[in-house]
Formats: C-alpha cells, structure tokens, sequence
C-alpha cells in the first residue's frame, strides 16, 4: 500500500494532458486516449522529464567505536520551476552532507536545501539549471477512490530511474500517526513502489501531480 502527501491546487482542463516546457511558456495541452493503458504511456512521456533522482550523502553519522562516517541514500523528486527548484520528500533529503540530483537528459547537478517540513515530510532543493520542464499540479481535493493513478522514481536507486507503475486511487483521507502528537492525513493507492520512489510524483489521467510518493505500509 502507497501512501501520498496530497494538496495541490488545480490547473488542468478535464480529458488532457498537459506539457510543461522549461522555457517559461504556458503548458501546451495534449490529447490521450480512452485506452486507460495508453493514458499511462502518455502520462509517463510528459512527466517523467521532470522527475529527478536524488543522492542524499549522509554525515554525522557514528559506528560503535565513535568514528564518524558517511553513507549514501536515494530518492526522487519533481522539478516544479524550470529555474530548478524541486519538491521531494523530508526524509530523503535529512542529515546531508551533500545531495546529487540526477536529471533525465543526463546531467548529475549538486543542489542545497531550501526548506524542509518534518510534520508533513515535505522539502524543496534548489539546483542550479534553467530552462527545465516541471511537473503540472492537480487539485487533490478533487480526487474518487477508483481513479487512475500513476507513479513515478527511482526505486532501488539510479539503475531504475524514471520507473513507472500504474493502479488506482485506493482511498482517501488515510489517517497515519507520525508521532505521539501528530498524524497526517494521505492518498492511498496500489501502484507498485520501492524504496528510492519516495518524494517522486503521482500523477493523475490528465498528467496531474496530485501527491508524492511518502511511504509504503506492508
């Protein structure tokens, strides 16, 4: 079971797809098929440029001895501004000593962290680059058990990147605590994740980022 951070405002017509240039310009919609499987592929080829891969290296970190090390982690992201800030999750960006974003036309890029919100697990980074393409958001609210729902990361690290997997919109409103005091509220759905898929985009028929990929519950 996928879990989702949700509340994105709306900005699509029904029946289309939008495109999202890094030149600035207004999303050109595009139309899809009534083939839900052709939905996907369509879905997939507009917002997988946006997706970016991210390599958390870790420090702070002390073994039982006391001696100081570093690790690597890897999630996703989604470039939001084609000037290169990008939304991901709290956790794949925490305790850094250094992040790497992965872009899809092959670029490897350092970026910094901008602004983190450990309640909600959401962070945005910042990498310098222009001209990139950015993810289109959807009105969450707007959401039916039953929609098309489709993911979009890197599980298992940068030998997967941009993997898509597709299901539906499970459930809504899922209460999950996240401590003592507090509790989030999120999307479910049954499209397939692994770890490294967190803080990549899910995207609905219309190629709406309506949440983020946050945890899995097994």
């Amino acid at each position: 079971m996928l879990l989702s951070r949700a509340g994105f405002a709306a900005l699509s017509s029904p029946g289309q797809v939008q495109t999202a240039p890094g030149n600035g310009a207004t999303p050109t919609p595009v139309s899809y098929s009534g083939d839900p499987w052709q939905t996907v592929v369509a879905v997939a080829e507009r917002v997988s440029p946006a997706v970016v891969g991210i390599v958390n290296t870790q420090g702070g970190l002390y073994d039982f001895f006391g001696r100081e090390y570093s690790q690597d982690t890897s999630g996703s992201g989604l470039i939001i501004t084609s000037d290169g800030y990008i939304v991901t999750n709290n956790h794949v960006v925490e305790n850094s000593k250094s992040l790497t974003v992965y872009l899809a036309d092959g670029r490897t890029l350092s970026a910094r962290v901008v602004g983190t919100d450990p309640r909600t697990d959401l962070a945005v980074i910042k990498i310098n680059a222009t001209g990139l393409p950015t993810g289109v958001f959807g009105d969450s609210d707007l959401l039916r058990p039953g929609e098309l729902a489709v993911a979009i990361g890197n599980p298992l690290g940068m030998d997967f990147s941009r993997t898509v997997t597709a299901g539906v919109v499970s459930g809504l409103n899922r209460v999950v605590d996240i401590s003592a005091e507090a509790s989030v509220r999120l999307i479910q759905t049954d499209a397939v994740i692994n770890p490294g898929n967190s803080g990549g985009p899910l995207v609905n028929a219309k190629g709406e980022v309506i949440g983020l990929t946050s945890l899995k519950l097994v």
